[in-house]
């Protein structure tokens, strides 16, 4: 199995040999809606305009899916970590009900009321219908989208990201290939258009969760290792629970934010609707590359911490904090320089929306740092255990861009947005690294006093 030790060697090194395959990672999780909206775009600005409505939902779904991920990744690692393989294995067993119970409440709740999810956006009916019918296929495959996440945690944890990389492009490529066709029509598949587009995503989820039992079976991974009869006692969920919720708790309300905020969006029209769904894919280049090198921050701190390298964390800090000014740096130059270039990409025909993009873009491209900063700071807290912090900090400061968007709109117009989430975003990064500076000295370098945090 490939995978890198973090407990010893070049630190800088070894996160970059387990963070480079998950940089690939956030940008093949990046792609499936590009693609989509690629595709899509060539229909008409109303079908990008539902698939973005949809699109916040299934964001919603990747940060609720956090609850069970981050108890598991964090477990696991601290286990492994002290070399307590039977602990590791409770840690899983609990982990995955808890994912599958959570996976059915919420497929329910989309299933049942997408008509009222899809209503708040405040669509023409044409476009109300697309989102609706685009909701309601997605949400029939949660449980693909659920379990994947978990079970690429169990080779995470153990410093394993070249495998969920290789099942991710697989997904990827096969999404890339059905989109045109079941969209479009092709042969003998019918044009289904944004439906197409759904069961597209659907599909490859599907096919990327049977490759990672494939590969677990082959490999021994603890998910096929277990015996699923042995539950565990409800301390393990509470620890879950207590890990998860705030690590979850933080991309949930910044996606009902999202929603919020592409309500009022809307109010100005479809086109702006597209622009922001297609405005936000694109900026992903520097929050999901983040999130891709903070998973392997949370695995780095996570083992550290349970073997007590207390040194290592130090100097890890240092490794982590050039890495994510690389990426946020970079992220800023290329969406301010090729803002025209990237918006044209997904709507060729619409000069207005292009223009629209490119404010969008270049407004956001100020934020990319701060942005890359906050979260992978978030990694490392979590790795600790230290999960609350960074969640009420991103909870505090994403509410904050509904007032501000209020205040703003009525001098900017629909630009006031924009600067909403450019402030939020910056104020996030440099407060939560205040926050990281406090906690190690009241540890001392998170040697004593961490229960007390």
């Amino acid at each position: 199995m490939e995978k890198a030790n973090l407990l010893e060697g070049n630190i800088f090194k070894v996160l970059l040999k387990m963070a480079m395959p998950l940089m690939g990672i956030a940008f093949v999780q990046m792609a499936y809606q590009l693609v989509d909206l690629m595709w899509l775009g060539r229909l008409s600005t109303d079908a990008v305009a539902s698939v973005g409505a949809g699109a916040f939902y299934l964001w919603m779904v990747q940060a609720i899916s956090l609850i069970a991920t981050t108890g598991i990744s964090v477990g696991l690692s601290q286990s492994y970590g002290r070399e307590d393989y039977d602990e590791a294995k409770k840690v899983w067993v609990s982990g995955f009900f808890l994912n599958l119970f959570i996976c059915l409440i919420v497929s329910i709740i989309y299933i049942t009321f997408r008509e009222q999810l899809i209503g708040i956006y405040g669509f023409k009916r044409n476009v109300h219908e697309l989102a609706v019918t685009y909701l309601l296929i997605v949400s029939s495959g949660l449980i693909f989208s659920f379990l994947n996440p978990v079970l690429s945690s169990s080779f995470y944890s153990k410093g394993n990201s070249v495998t969920p990389f290789k099942i991710s492009v697989i997904a990827l490529v096969l999404n890339i290939i059905l989109d045109p066709i079941l969209i479009f029509g092709l042969s003998i598949f019918p044009r289904l258009e944004v439906a197409g587009a759904a069961l597209a995503t659907v599909i490859a989820q599907a096919v990327a969760t049977f490759l990672y039992i494939y590969v677990g079976i082959k490999n021994k991974q603890i998910f096929v290792k277990v015996n699923y009869k042995n539950i565990p006692d409800k301390s393990y969920f509470i620890r879950h629970l207590r890990l998860g919720v705030p690590a979850s708790l933080q991309p949930v309300i910044h996606a009902m934010v999202g929603i919020v905020l592409n309500s009022y969006i809307a109010s100005f029209g479809a086109m702006y609707a597209a622009v922001y769904s297609i405005g936000s894919q694109i900026e992903s280049i520097s929050w999901m590359t983040s999130d891709g090198f903070a998973v392997a921050f949370s695995a780095f701190f996570g083992q550290n911490y349970g073997a007590k390298n207390y040194d290592r964390l130090q100097d890890g800090r240092k490794e982590c904090l050039k890495i994510i000014s690389i990426v946020g740096i970079t992220a800023s130059i290329i969406l301010f320089i090729f803002a025209k270039d990237l918006f044209t990409i997904f709507i060729p025909k619409d000069p207005s929306a292009i223009d629209a993009g490119i404010d969008y873009l270049k407004i956001m491209a100020f934020s990319q740092f701060f942005m890359a900063l906050e979260i992978g700071t978030t990694g490392m807290l979590n790795g600790l255990g230290l999960t609350k912090y960074p969640a009420l900090n991103a909870v505090f400061l994403n509410i904050l861009r509904i007032p501000l968007a209020i205040i703003l709109m009525p001098f900017t117009g629909v630009i006031g947005i924009w600067l909403a989430m450019a402030i939020s975003s910056i104020l996030k990064g440099i407060i939560l690294n205040i926050i990281y500076l406090y906690l190690r000295k009241k540890t001392e370098g998170f040697k004593i006093n961490m229960k007390e945090f």
